[in-house]
């Protein structure tokens, strides 16, 4: 029988490496890997996660990108369970600068199919940069805050706090070292302490000529 929810514990302390590499197909067409390691005090937080899929980059306009995408996921938990998912999204990304700060406010819709039950969420998530000196290394100091609104539940279900930093890695990749702080009283454990590191690479393009 499954545990109740009420013996869970609340809150976790986590961390984090994840990995995202995009793959140019052809102009403006994404082949997309990616991989995620958590480690944490309570056996639900603690997996791998692995997914493929593909993404579409279209720029309205100075400000306006649109990326519709698909994902395939699979995760495994430290103590064997393991599941797997379909997901179909698309995000609205406001992108724009003021001065030396950076603004962008990402807006995502999630259509997600799996074998405990298919949902929809939306996702908004404000974030601001900045670029500063350290000698002679640059690196982007930022904030950001998410939302989400569960569909079934009919309610504003998590909010993210992140801060940290980010430093690009030539033309075709970077990464971000962040603390993150997590409120959700819709799941259990849902209050998190986490901190991570992200890295995210392009690689040539595949087909026809690359840069």
């Amino acid at each position: 029988m499954p545990q109740d929810s009420s013996e869970e514990p609340r809150s976790d302390n986590q961390t984090r490496g994840e990995i995202d590499v995009a793959v140019p197909l052809v102009k403006d067409l994404f082949f997309t890997v990616a991989g995620d390691l958590r480690v944490a005090e309570t056996a639900e937080n603690r997996f791998v996660r692995g997914e493929v899929g593909f993404l579409y980059k279209q720029k309205i306009g100075k400000y306006l990108t649109i990326v519709p995408r698909y994902r395939y996921r699979a995760e495994q938990l430290f103590n064997g369970a393991s599941s797997t998912e379909n997901r179909l999204s698309a995000d609205g990304i406001v992108n724009f600068k003021i001065r030396k700060f950076e603004i962008t406010d990402n807006n995502l819709f999630e259509f997600r199919f799996r074998r405990s039950g298919n949902s929809q969420r939306y996702r908004n998530r404000l974030k601001i940069s900045h670029p500063v000196r350290i000698g002679e290394t640059k690196i982007d100091l930022f904030a950001s805050d998410e939302v989400y609104y569960e569909w079934d539940e009919r309610a504003w279900t998590r909010n993210r706090f992140k801060v940290g930093f980010g430093k690009d890695l030539g033309k075709r990749g970077g990464y971000e070292i962040y603390y993150m702080r997590q409120n959700d009283g819709f799941s259990r454990p849902g209050d998190l302490h986490v901190f991570g590191i992200e890295f995210e690479f392009e690689t040539k393009k595949l087909f026809g000529k690359g840069k």
